[in-house]
């Protein structure tokens, strides 16, 4: 039998989400954070990125305090290696469309 180690602080005193996450809207900003161009300066192009989709794997953190404030943390998966509690992963889809201005 394994033993393991459980965090007994009480969710108030547990203000942030894990350090290794980002809060979500920081975490889903920043996933989808793209300016769109891409450009070469050799060959004298550039494109414009009409859309983006993005289907990715995520690990949650949730904290819920004693007043019931949640706090969502997420990252792209944190652990690739099998160990004994694995943990589980959520699909995040992000679809970014540029608007085009109508004429």
């Amino acid at each position: 039998m394994v033993d393991q180690e459980y965090d007994n602080e009480p969710a108030d005193a547990q203000s942030e989400v894990d350090e290794a996450m980002l809060e979500m809207s920081e975490f889903v900003y920043e996933m989808s954070d793209i300016d769109g161009y891409l450009t070469s300066e050799e060959a004298e192009f550039a494109l414009k990125m009409e859309g983006a989709e993005l289907d990715i794997p995520v690990q949650l953190d949730i904290r819920v305090a004693e007043d019931g404030t949640v706090k969502i943390g997420g990252s792209p998966p944190l652990y690739y290696v099998e160990t004994t509690v694995m943990p589980v992963f959520h699909q995040m889809k992000i679809h970014i469309q540029r608007d085009k201005p109508e004429d």
